[in-house]
């Protein structure tokens, strides 16, 4: 029995252990393959989730970029509307001759509440001519110019053709004005690099004077100190500016630009350093808790550096901290700028090479008689007018808006309507208002609040003393010699009609002022002409002070007398 049993237990158990091995391997085969769809699940969830995350950047990309099209979108509505607004309200003041509605913050001959004069307004606006060649009646006296350009430019050849055999296309004053530009850009280089220094040192006084203790002694005499350091940095800067120019000897063009490039440093470090000092002093002051501050950006912190490095190349010569942007480049107005620039320095050297250069270039080889040099005088007048109107349209036009659309610059009322004016005053706040802007902030206003006291008449005479004195500098060393024609022209005869034509009717004032313009452009010109021409053509000038200061062109060959002049009666048939 016991072997019965064992026997079939034996049996059994060989037959449980036949039958593990198939149960194992399928046990094992569903194992893997759950793993195998563990495996592949867990792939897909990760290929789910990376697409996700892939779809989730798309989407936040194209979001992105349509809120930002949009932002821009509705940036430029509200920016279009504001102009139309401001443009309606320009041209009704154009066409229907409005006097401006003064702020209620200001009372009594333009001053504040706080008797200080209004500060400049930043706003995003267009140039007063880009929105006028929207009209189409205007647009086509610009195509007038055009054509007018095309005429000098095929009567330079045609001319120089039938009478040399040659063709000149008019390149003659362009390529002698402009030599030597490369050395320009290079001293240009270095004024530009010694006002980005002055940062720094500025930065340096606001954190040293710190140390001294308030209303001290040494604290007053260290501003003071800082004060002369800056001054004798700014004449410093002009005196090495000018040495530079003479000792490689720039050529007219290349020097008028070059120097008009120094003035322009010299008011930008001026408008930041006087913008900026009251509020490095009020840093460690007490505020009084009335006071209203004289500037926008008073009792603020001081301005990081990428602030004054945008203001260097700003179109503005006033200082703020921030300014009015727009949201893009349109690049295909940065060109148009540009070329009508290079096409307005052609115009001006073909007015030089048809209409001026064949009559002064005779100057200092012999006399001249006075009836030539009253045909010279007159015959300057139109030509001077002409290079007038084109200069106007190349450096405050083109010029500034090109600059402006570079640098995101919105607020581009660089010039009003000064061809409307009827007062000499009125002429000039509108004719530049960049340097007007700078000249009133900085020179009017300090004058009237804290030099002067209140007394506008020595204001003004303080602003057309620094105005002529720069003009004078320029011309002076651009042609290498003293001749005091722009000065006398703004220190005398601007304040002279500035009281003539103060009472005179709109109509009549117009006209008066357009005739000086007209005739003092083409004297500038004819007096600067000749001079020019006689040191050329003149032998043995010398180089002395007196040599610079002397003109040669009433001396050396200068004018005689005709005395053959008759007058006929018009009515005698004779």
């Amino acid at each position: 029995m016991m072997n019965e049993t064992g026997s079939g237990s034996e049996s059994s158990s060989s037959a449980g252990g036949s039958d593990s091995p198939p149960k194992q391997a399928v046990q094992n085969a569903i194992e893997n393959r759950a793993q195998r769809e563990y495996r592949e699940e867990i792939v897909k969830d990760m290929a789910i989730e990376k697409m996700k995350e892939n779809m989730d950047k798309i989407v936040t990309k194209l979001t992105n970029d349509i809120e930002q099209k949009m932002d821009i979108a509705v940036d430029d509505l509200f920016t279009e509307v504001k102009q139309f607004n401001l443009k309606n309200y320009e041209l009704k003041q154009l066409f229907n001759e409005k006097p401006r509605v003064e702020s209620s913050t200001r009372g009594k001959k333009g001053m504040r509440s706080d008797g200080k004069l209004p500060e400049k307004e930043f706003v995003a606006r267009n140039s007063l001519l880009t929105d006028l060649f929207e009209v189409k009646h205007i647009k086509t006296i610009y195509h007038i110019f055009i054509v007018i350009l095309i005429i000098l430019f095929l009567n330079t050849v045609v001319h120089d053709f039938v009478d040399t055999g040659s063709i000149n296309l008019g390149f003659r004053p362009i390529v002698a004005g402009f030599g030597k530009f490369h050395i320009a850009l290079m001293l240009w280089a270095c004024m530009q690099l010694s006002t980005f220094l002055l940062y720094p040192c500025f930065r340096l006084w606001a954190s040293s004077r710190r140390s001294f203790r308030q209303a001290s002694g040494l604290r007053r005499l260290y501003d003071i100190g800082a004060l002369v350091m800056f001054v004798a940095y700014q004449c410093a800067f002009v005196v090495l500016a000018i040495k530079g120019l003479l000792w490689f000897d720039l050529p007219p063009a290349s020097s008028a630009a070059y120097l008009m490039e120094m003035t322009r440093f010299l008011m930008k470090a001026h408008a930041f350093i006087r913008s900026t000092v009251p509020r490095a002093l009020a840093t460690d002051g007490k505020k009084k808790p009335d006071s209203k501050p004289t500037n926008p950006d008073a009792h603020r912190p001081l301005p990081a550096f990428s602030k004054y490095a945008y203001f260097l190349f700003a179109p503005t010569l006033v200082y703020r901290d921030e300014y009015p942007r727009t949201k893009q480049i349109r690049w295909r107005i940065v060109a148009r700028h540009a070329l009508e620039v290079v096409g307005v320095i052609f115009y001006i050297s073909f007015i030089l090479e048809r209409f001026l250069v064949p009559l002064f270039e005779k100057f200092g080889h012999a006399k001249i008689s006075s009836g030539s040099f009253v045909l010279s005088l007159f015959g300057s007048i139109m030509p001077g007018s002409l290079s007038f109107l084109c200069a106007f349209y190349s450096l405050l036009h083109a010029w500034m808006n090109g600059s402006a659309e570079l640098l995101r610059f919105a607020d581009r009322m660089f010039y009003r309507d000064w061809w409307n004016e009827s007062t000499f005053a009125g002429y000039i706040r509108s004719w530049n208002v960049v340097v007007h802007d700078w000249l009133y902030t900085y020179v009017y206003k300090d004058c009237v609040e804290n030099v002067f006291r209140n007394c506008r008449p020595l204001a003004t005479v303080a602003v057309f003393t620094v105005s002529s004195v720069f003009h004078e500098l320029i011309l002076a060393f651009s042609f290498r010699f003293f001749y005091p024609v722009m000065f006398v022209q703004f220190e005398f005869m601007g304040l002279l009609m500035m009281f003539l034509t103060r009472g005179m009717g709109k109509d009549v004032g117009n006209v008066l002022l357009w005739l000086m313009l007209s005739i003092g452009n083409g004297l500038h010109l004819s007096l600067y002409n000749m001079e020019y021409y006689a040191r050329r053509n003149c032998p043995g000038i010398g180089d002395s002070v007196v040599d610079y200061l002397v003109p040669v062109s009433w001396s050396c060959n200068g004018i005689s007398h005709n005395p053959n002049w008759t007058i006929t009666a018009p009515w005698s048939m004779e």
